[in-house]
């Protein structure tokens, strides 16, 4: 909560490498803008300084944090996030607590104290709290190499000791029998889960730590090259009533950075999914068999140290399909568009989701027209290469000869229109289902830019990729759109959203 009297503002917290380096950043700040895509883009996050003093040029690419985190020391102890998902952040130690954000998996935190299994840390300026079943502490994870590990091993699978059902072990004790212990493994080259640990399973090596293991990695980092940014957008009393709303933009990893004057102005760019990573870059070469689609996302994911999130009832199977040379988003990027599934990488997770179920949901936000919720908009229609009437997909099975095929059709279609197109696809399918599921995920994919909006907005934390939003009094406009990209940003005009809109396809 705010001080009512407070005159309603926006303010940033910048995080390099789980550092909190808000207060030394502000007197320098430019603008931060987070751009938030809805499909097929990694986010990104922009932050715009004026090096007047040559802190940043000078100091802080060859010192990275220590030259920017002038503060005080923290008297904490570190630790890391270890939920795959990321770790809720709450007002309170309790999950009916209010959310104030969400920390990524390997994110690096300072905790001041835990009690009754919540962590205290300090979350964009105030005492907050976090499940201490997530987090581990740093010197006691283990980076452990392949030819490391040993059948018999007591191990921590996920962040949490897995306590035997008898003799020691008690929770809270120190801890000298495990249930979690290794008894098989395959390390051969890109197995994804190459550990198993006793009755719970495989799991990917950087799941698992050795128990008690220590790191003789330093917790300070002091290179630029892998740095990790998070920012948050803190809107402070905005409507007068002392309450505050967040934005948590989530991970980045730093990309660029550029200077240029004078007067000195250093950029710096963070993406969530950066084009050096392995994920992008190594070019492979594998054949998958009996796979479903979601579960070649989970193993992508774990090979890359990163988690997948399967949002759709829609899940291919595979008795066979061949990744060559290509990257490993590259290949699920075009299993996804195959599919008619939309694909999204964003604060450590690959998320898989079928569009359709997200125009479904309710609207967070109306636009109507000189209602002066906007300061500016830009309207389009336009039907080239875009507006189908049908779309028929089709397959003939080589063994049998017979032709499997379905045919969808527009909301509203006339049979007798001249200007009908169909839009013919070829693809092999089991059952006059399957086909039909294709058609109508391909008929949305072609049509789904006929009407499209850009509006600049007051900054409004609550629209992000991925919501929808209703246009009333545009005419033709009028109806519900999805918001494709948001781009919130703070800067001398204050905190602005502008966001990209494309209409709700119904009916199909």
């Amino acid at each position: 909560m705010s001080d009512i009297d407070l005159a309603r503002r926006t303010d940033v917290d910048v995080y390099f490498d789980g550092v909190d380096i808000s207060s030394s950043l502000r007197k320098y700040l430019l603008s931060l803008t987070y751009i938030d895509n809805e499909e097929n883009e990694s986010d990104d996050l922009q932050i715009k300084i004026e090096d007047r003093d040559d802190v940043w040029m000078c100091k802080w690419l060859n010192t990275a944090i220590q030259a920017a985190a002038s503060g005080p020391p923290s008297s904490g102890s570190s630790y890391k996030v270890t939920a795959k998902s990321g770790l809720n952040v709450r007002s309170g130690p309790g999950t009916n607590n209010k959310k104030l954000g969400t920390l990524p998996f390997g994110t690096q935190i300072e905790v001041s104290a835990i009690s009754n299994g919540w962590a205290t840390i300090s979350y964009s300026g105030q005492t907050s709290y976090v499940s201490a079943s997530y987090i581990t502490k740093v010197g006691n994870e283990s980076d452990v190499a392949s030819g490391d590990w040993a059948i018999g091993d007591a191990v921590i699978v996920n962040g949490q000791p897995q306590y035997s059902s008898y003799g020691s072990g008690t929770p809270g004790t120190p801890v000298t029998n495990y249930s979690g212990n290794i008894t098989s493994l395959n390390l051969k080259s890109g197995v994804p889960y190459p550990i198993h640990v006793g009755q719970l399973g495989w799991f990917a090596e950087n799941q698992v730590q050795k128990a008690g293991a220590a790191s003789s990695t330093s917790t300070s980092n002091t290179t630029v090259k892998g740095l990790r940014i998070q920012a948050v957008f803190v809107r402070k009393n905005w409507n007068g009533d002392g309450k505050d709303k967040m934005l948590d933009c989530g991970q980045f990893e730093l990309d660029s950075v550029d200077a240029n004057g004078p007067p000195s102005i250093l950029t710096i760019k963070g993406t969530s999914l950066p084009f050096s990573a392995q994920i992008r870059q190594t070019k492979k070469s594998k054949a998958w068999e009996a796979y479903t689609l979601s579960r070649i996302a989970s193993e992508i994911a774990a090979l890359n140290r990163m988690t997948c999130m399967y949002e759709s009832a829609n899940d291919p199977y595979y008795n066979r399909v061949e990744q060559i040379t290509m990257s490993d988003i590259s290949f699920l990027s075009q299993l996804c568009h195959n599919a008619g599934i939309s694909l999204k990488v964003s604060n450590n997770i690959i998320v898989l989701f079928d569009q359709a179920s997200y125009e479904a949901k309710p609207a967070v936000f109306t636009i109507k027209k000189g209602s002066g919720s906007y300061t500016k908009y830009k309207l389009r229609t336009g039907e080239a290469d875009m507006k189908y009437a049908s779309c028929r997909v089709s397959y003939i099975n080589p063994s049998t000869g017979s032709t499997i095929q379905a045919t969808v059709y527009v909301e509203g279609y006339e049979s007798d229109n001249e200007k009908n197109q169909c839009l013919e696809i070829t693809a092999k399918v089991s059952s006059i289902g399957e086909a039909r599921a294709l058609a109508e995920k391909f008929l949305r994919l072609k049509n789904k830019y006929e009407y499209t909006a850009t509006f600049t907005l007051p900054g409004n934390p609550d629209i992000v990729a991925g919501v929808t939003v209703m246009l009333s009094g545009w005419g033709a406009w009028d109806g519900k759109y999805i918001v494709n990209q948001a781009i919130h940003s703070v800067g001398s005009s204050g905190y602005t959203t502008q966001i990209k809109l494309r209409h709700v396809l119904e009916g199909y």
